[in-house]
């Protein structure tokens, strides 16, 4: 009962409405960070096996690197814990992967072309 009542002033005075807000904006925080973890790791391959070897190689230096580069969860409590921040480089790297898109395609279509002559020949 007396929970209750600590839980109604709360609520009703100025202190509670910052509480709310406050929680409210980690939740929205951790919840922004979670996504972004998930789709760098899921949607992105971003653990792929070539993605790793090249990590490894770029991280000889750093013990604790391996760590991080080899274990999903931990990444994505990391990303988690950043929040907007992570966010906004995702949001910053978007540019970057239509020019990328936009190579592949190019590629493709001279690898097609390529093949077209090897089989006229």
């Amino acid at each position: 009962m007396n929970c209750f009542k600590i839980l109604h002033r709360i609520k009703t005075g100025k202190e509670g409405f910052m509480v709310f807000y406050i929680s409210l904006f980690l939740i929205l925080w951790l919840a922004a960070g979670f996504a972004v973890g998930m789709k760098q790791v899921y949607v992105d391959q971003l653990f792929d096996k070539a993605v790793i070897e090249r990590l490894e190689k770029e991280a000889n230096d750093h013990g604790h690197a391996d760590r991080m580069i080899k274990q999903r969860v931990l990444y994505i409590a990391a990303v988690t814990v950043s929040g907007f921040i992570s966010v906004y480089y995702e949001m910053k790297t978007i540019p970057q992967r239509r020019n990328i898109r936009k190579i592949e395609k190019n590629i493709m279509k001279l690898n097609q072309a390529k093949k077209r002559r090897m089989k006229r020949k």
